[in-house]
């Protein structure tokens, strides 16, 4: 691995360029899937208001769903057109990392079969762990680069990956850290430190960065409010405790190669500073709790390494071995992508039971479901109120999957736009005027009856097929409220809500 020096680009591109089309081809046959997700809904609210930065996320997803807006036919497979293409990109500048580090078609081959799962996954729906990936993965390349090469520019494209980092999910602090400790505990690696370019890279950074870094100084660090918040709930819900055992859930497989890519990077004089990548973010989450899916954009450098150990371990043998082995791992990757395949990928028809598997094993699945029948269970409502109540109606939701469904589908109902405290839903306000009459959402009888006079059920909400999703298990209710006890400037002043 010390000795690597990769052939021009254009002998693999076209390999890469095949395992990229895959995630197209995915894309254009199952891009729909079943529905919008929870957390795109947020996301086009999002487009439709843009700024440089929201309660609960920077503003680059965001922007992605912009454009799908502005191509004028928002449906699913428009939405995560972009996380297609970014994905794709993203797994061929993974396989150029592999290149960097020394591999041949062989090792190139396999680190695009192991990464291939977790670009398939993140391109399921539009997520910022597409564009946190495509940040992560642009750093550690020209990082592999700077370290091979000793050319100190490559400090410009790490500067570039950081920024990309900052604008759409913040965890690229922890990569930032971890390099910048590595560096610093290196003594052959220091020099790399002592360079203009270095201080042009940490500039470039600033610069892409900024937008958002104002934004957030404008908005008193709200996001990192909103995270911390979101931690603590996830603690207290247990979904950090699985942390180890999530690392071979998502890696299956290709977990052994990991272990193989880490053991040669530790062994590598040249290259050794690239575990700090893995070992790094590690450390730090498993200290600060984090949720086991954190660490997948730190896999990819590991495929990469161990890829090149392997091909480089048989390329003496037999070619019986060598061929046999290969294969092998092969299958044994090929399982791994199948295995994603039918649990996250929304191939499945309902009440299959595939379907009913997917529905019940994974969660974002069932989030997909049932958002069209919501809003027209919430206009059906409306429809059964006297009109006099209708005058000064207001639909308040205490989610922003409800908010952003009633965003997208109230329109065709006639339905006024949602008010939600959720988010930066809040900074929209309450609308045009008091209301008076409330249908509410996403909350209970009980608390409900402490804000407005009078408060009825007047629905439940039901999901099609019989999902259990959150909707369906713990906000069934949908209420009709009237007559807010306090005046609603007061009220919603202090109403702000993360979520």
């Amino acid at each position: 691995m010390d000795s690597a020096t990769p052939r021009p680009l254009r002998d693999d591109l076209l390999l890469l360029s095949a395992f990229a089309a895959v995630i197209f081809l995915v894309h254009f046959l199952v891009g729909n899937g079943y529905g919008f997700h929870r957390d795109e809904l947020q996301f086009l609210d999002s487009a439709r208001h843009l700024d440089w930065g929201f309660v609960a996320y920077p503003p680059l997803t965001a922007f992605a769903a912009r454009i799908a807006i502005l191509g004028g036919n928002i449906t699913p497979a428009s939405v995560r057109l972009a996380a297609a293409v970014v994905n794709a990109v993203s797994l061929v500048l993974i396989g150029w990392i592999a290149r960097e580090l020394g591999a041949r078609r062989v090792a190139i081959g396999l680190t695009a079969l192991a990464a291939l799962p977790v670009t398939l996954a993140f391109s399921v729906f539009l997520q910022y762990n597409t564009f946190d990936l495509l940040a992560w993965t642009v750093t550690v390349l020209f990082i592999a680069r700077l370290l091979r090469t000793q050319d100190p520019r490559n400090w410009l494209g790490a500067g570039l990956g950081i920024g990309i980092g900052v604008e759409s999910k913040y965890s690229i602090g922890v990569l930032a850290l971890s390099l910048l400790v590595a560096f610093l505990a290196l003594p052959s690696q220091r020099h790399l430190l002592r360079t203009r370019w270095l201080a042009y890279g940490v500039l470039l950074a600033a610069l892409v960065a900024a937008p958002n870094l104002l934004w957030l100084a404008g908005h008193p660090f709200i996001t990192l409010r909103m995270e911390h918040f979101i931690h603590a709930r996830d603690i207290r819900l247990g979904r950090t405790e699985d942390f180890y055992t999530d690392q071979l859930k998502y890696t299956m497989f290709a977990f052994p190669l990991a272990v193989a890519g880490l053991v040669s990077l530790l062994r590598s004089a040249r290259f050794r500073l690239l575990s700090a990548v893995y070992l790094g973010p590690l450390l730090l989450f498993i200290l600060l709790k984090g949720r086991g899916y954190y660490l997948l954009p730190a896999y990819p450098v590991l495929f990469a390494a161990g890829a090149v150990a392997v091909e480089r371990a048989f390329v003496a043998r037999p070619a019986w071995l060598r061929i046999g082995f290969r294969s092998l791992m092969a299958a044994a990757l090929l399982v791994d992508i199948a295995a994603m395949s039918f649990g996250y990928l929304p191939l499945w028809k309902p009440n299959s039971a595939a379907w009913n598997w997917q529905m019940k094993n994974n969660g974002d699945s069932a989030e997909e479901v049932g958002w069209p029948e919501f809003v027209a269970q919430v206009a059906a409502v409306r429809d059964a109120l006297p009109a006099v109540d209708r005058a000064r109606l207001a639909v308040l939701t205490h989610n922003y999957g409800e908010a952003g469904a009633l965003e997208l589908y109230g329109p065709r109902y006639g339905l006024p736009a949602p008010i939600s405290s959720t988010n930066s839903f809040h900074d929209r306000g309450y609308g045009p005027y008091e209301p008076e009459t409330v249908i509410v959402t996403g909350s209970n009888l009980d608390d409900q009856l402490g804000n407005f006079a009078t408060c009825t059920v007047a629905a439940h909400v039901t999901m099609p097929y019989g999902v259990r999703n959150e909707e369906s298990r713990y906000h069934q209710d949908i209420l009709v409220c009237h007559h807010m006890r306090e005046p609603w400037p007061q009220r919603w002043a202090r109403s702000l809500a993360f979520g």
